[in-house]
């Protein structure tokens, strides 16, 4: 009574080959949409390459720019000390002129000053304070004790002024035995130099101010050790010691190439010996004689 109806198997294969088709077709459009997304990503990463390679490039030229700035400010910070410096040193003020006046003749001098307050001295000067110190120094007369006692004491260095100085402490110092009876002229005669020393050949005439006694003149030669130092700031000192002249040495010893003229009334040693002792400078200002001391 039911009859039973049979499926074409065409019908069914026509249904089979569109789902493939279909299925085919998705599956080409899911690749091509892959495959643009895929294009599309690998140029957002070229581009993020290339402009981080940019970026580092630029950096490499900024630092490398200011490498450069740095090394050429720093050659100009050395020009310009360079440049100052030599300014310094071409623009440094002349020192002030110092005259010296001959008090005899009246003729002035304009001495020769470097640049750091130093006489730049020749040998000619050197005589010249030389002969002038042991005169002052070898020379008594009591009107003139105190000025003479001032300029040796200046031009005196260090240890050689204090033994100076000392001197005149002494019982029997030049101002304590000779007093104003007697007066002591020293001068000078040739003047030698030895490496850096200068010896000095001098007379010393004592002349009794009484005249109870005739004039004695013996002979010696002094070694001097001697420097220049700054000259003097004071105005007074200047005037004293215009060269900046010291003696850092002072030695006197007998000349036995010239004999005395008389023999020695008082027992007189110049101011560079062993000073005479008191009792012997006792015994002699009781006799009415006076002698001096170093």
């Amino acid at each position: 009574m039911f009859s039973k109806r049979k499926h074409s198997p065409s019908s069914e294969l026509v249904v089979t080959s569109d789902a493939v088709a279909a299925l085919d077709a998705g599956e080409a459009a899911m690749s091509d949409k892959n495959g643009s997304a895929s294009a599309t990503g690998r140029w957002y990463l070229q581009q993020a390459l290339k402009f981080e390679a940019s970026k580092q490039e630029q950096q490499a030229k900024q630092t490398k720019l200011a490498w450069h700035a740095a090394i050429g400010m720093g050659a100009i910070a050395v020009v310009s000390i360079i440049g100052s410096a030599a300014l310094v040193q071409l623009k440094r003020p002349n020192p002030p002129a110092v005259l010296r006046m001959n008090d005899t003749t009246g003729v002035v001098d304009v001495l020769n000053v470097s640049p750091n307050n130093r006489e730049i001295f020749t040998e000619k000067n050197d005589r010249a304070d030389l002969r002038r110190y042991v005169e002052m120094r070898e020379s008594y007369d009591w009107e003139t004790i105190q000025d003479m006692f001032d300029a040796v004491k200046l031009m005196s260095a260090d240890k050689e002024r204090d033994q100076f100085i000392s001197m005149y402490a002494l019982a029997n110092a030049p101002q304590k035995v000779l007093k104003d009876q007697y007066r002591v002229i020293a001068r000078v005669g040739a003047v030698t130099f030895v490496g850096s020393t200068a010896q000095v050949f001098f007379s010393r005439k004592l002349i009794s101010l009484s005249g109870s006694i005739p004039p004695k003149t013996e002979y010696w030669v002094a070694t001097i050790a001697y420097r220049h130092d700054h000259l003097p700031e004071k105005a007074s000192e200047l005037e004293l010691d215009p060269t900046g002249f010291r003696v850092t040495s002072y030695v006197v010893d007998r000349d036995w190439t010239r004999a005395s003229d008389a023999p020695a009334p008082v027992p007189l040693a110049p101011t560079g010996l062993q000073p005479v002792s008191p009792a012997t400078a006792g015994t002699a200002a009781t006799k009415g004689q006076r002698g001096s001391a170093q």
